[in-house]
Parts: structure tokens; C-alpha cells; sequence
């Protein structure tokens, strides 16, 4: 005869699916590398214009919504670094000193090292990047996992150091529009599989290189590789030092569009398809040692 649970039991049951659930739709375990899922944010109040002019004891502090989640103070020289864990891919990040307060949204991704250097006008007023770098964790994500970075002022990297720099799986997303993007020392470059989509946008330059495939698509997953709505000088490279530039199989779609250059080299074949999938890089040159 069957147990029957009781109340307890269903309730501790029904918890563990709960936050089981609540992990995969949030992503809270997506990226790889030992970064983990906390971003730090460094930067350099280069100049104060107006006021005081003094680039030294500002507040800079990240809110998401209007809960403050981590602040610093900036040293003589105008430095600052925060280390939090966000909840949210598009904080506020606020500038008060003795006589301003100025505040703007930022694109963030966990397990990032972000360098992000400013100017402040308080007459304007604005807050002006001078330099906005994203050095990302290699990206691992698996069912219902999302990494989603829009800022086309941030040059974003991505340093696989021997392992995959983005390997997506399940019905997950990887929707990355910025200045730049580069993914090096890679083992493969992007790798998808059944159901996941990895879409790269940039104004300038797509640089992928591998060692092993630079793009494997497989089942019915999907990579696109293009310029942004206003690109400015956008080229696009792919390039496979021991195997295939781009790799398809099963039913999987392949997508690049540059606005200018385009390269795909591999070691043994630029493209390389099986089943039925979907490779279009009509735009671009093929080159391949076979």
C-alpha cells in the first residue's frame, strides 16, 4: 500500500522544488571561471567639473531600485572599487560629493571585472565614460539561464583561458550588444545545444578565437554574430587555430552579419555542416587549409 505524506513532509518537498526552480529561471549559477556571481565595479573619478573640483572622498554607490546594495569612497587620486553580487543587469550607480549628486543606469553581468572611469559635470550636468571595460568570467549556462549586457559605450571580453568561453545549453540566452566584443584563448569559442541562443552585437569588432571550433551549433540551437542598429565600423572574425571555424549539425542556425569585413578561418574547414542545419555567411571570406 502507498505512503501517504504527511503535511510536513509535502511542505519541506515543495520548498526544495521551489528554490530549485527559482535558481534556473534566475540564472544564479551561469557563469564559470572563478569569479563566481559577484561583479566588481573599479573606477577613477578623473575630473570633477564645477564646484569644488575635488575628485577625492565621493560617495559612489550602486542601488537596485532604491535599495542602496554596496557603496565606496574615492581615495586622493579619485579611486573606487565595489564588490557586490547584483540581482538586477541594469543598476543605478550614484556620484554624491559636498555639493552634487548625479546617478545613471549601467548594463552589469555577475562574475564580471569592470573598469569604469568618468568625468563628472555638474553644470551640464552628466556623468561622461571615459573608459567603460568588461572583463567577463567564461559564460556557462544551462536550462533557463539568461546573461543579457546592452551598452554599446563598454568594450566587452571574454578571456576563456583554455576552456569555452561561452557554452550554452538547454532553452538558455546570451544577448550581448556592446562596443567591442572579444572572446580569446578559447577552447571553443561559443558552443550551443538544444534550444540555447547566444546573440553578439557590436558597433566595432567581433573577435573570436579558439582553438578548437570558434562557433559549434548543435540540435536546435541558434548564434548570431552582427552589427548593432548604428554600427560605427563593425568587422567580424572568427577564427579556429586546429579546427573548424564554425561547426553545425542537427537543426541549428548560424547567423553573421557584418557591416564590413568579414573573415571565418579555420585550421581544417571555414564552415562545416551536417543535418540540417542553417549557415549563412554569405557576406563574409572562407578561409580553410582543405
Amino acid at each position: 500500500m502507498a505512503k501517504v505524506l504527511n503535511l510536513n513532509t509535502f511542505l519541506l518537498i515543495l520548498l526544495i522544488s521551489t528554490s530549485f526552480v527559482a535558481t534556473s529561471i534566475t540564472g544564479c549559477d551561469s557563469s564559470g571561471g572563478g569569479g563566481g556571481n559577484k561583479t566588481t565595479i573599479r573606477g577613477t573619478i578623473e575630473q570633477v567639473i564645477g564646484g569644488s573640483g575635488d575628485v577625492s572622498d565621493i560617495r559612489v554607490s550602486i542601488f537596485e531600485g532604491n535599495k542602496r546594495r554596496k557603496s565606496d569612497r574615492t581615495n586622493n587620486a579619485g579611486e573606487f572599487k565595489i564588490t557586490y553580487k547584483p540581482d538586477d543587469n541594469s543598476p543605478r550607480i550614484e556620484f554624491e560629493g559636498d555639493d552634487f549628486i548625479l546617478s545613471r543606469n549601467i548594463s552589469i553581468t555577475r562574475g564580471s571585472d569592470v573598469t569604469l572611469d568618468e568625468i563628472i559635470d555638474t553644470i551640464t550636468p552628466e556623468i561622461i565614460f571615459t573608459e567603460w571595460t568588461v572583463e567577463q568570467d567564461r559564460l556557462r549556462l544551462s536550462s533557463f539561464d539568461q546573461v543579457i549586457f546592452n551598452s554599446t559605450e563598454a568594450i566587452f571580453r571574454i578571456d576563456g583561458n583554455g576552456h569555452d568561453c561561452i557554452r550554452a545549453k538547454g532553452e538558455s540566452q546570451v544577448e550581448i550588444t556592446a562596443m567591442s566584443i572579444s572572446l580569446i584563448e578559447c577552447s571553443e569559442g561559443i558552443t550551443t545545444s538544444s534550444f540555447a541562443l547566444v546573440d553578439l552585437r557590436a558597433d566595432e569588432d567581433i573577435n573570436i578565437i579558439s582553438n578548437k571550433d570558434g562557433i559549434k551549433s548543435q540540435d536546435n540551437s541558434s548564434v548570431t554574430l552582427s552589427m548593432t542598429l548604428n554600427p560605427l565600423d563593425n568587422n567580424i572574425f572568427v577564427t579556429s587555430n586546429r579546427e573548424n571555424g564554425i561547426r553545425a549539425s542537427g537543426s541549428s542556425v548560424v547567423f553573421v552579419d557584418p557591416q564590413n569585413n568579414c573573415t571565418i578561418t579555420g585550421a581544417k574547414d571555414a564552415v562545416r555542416q551536417s543535418g540540417t542545419s542553417t549557415v549563412n555567411t554569405t557576406t563574409c571570406t572562407l578561409v580553410s587549409d582543405n
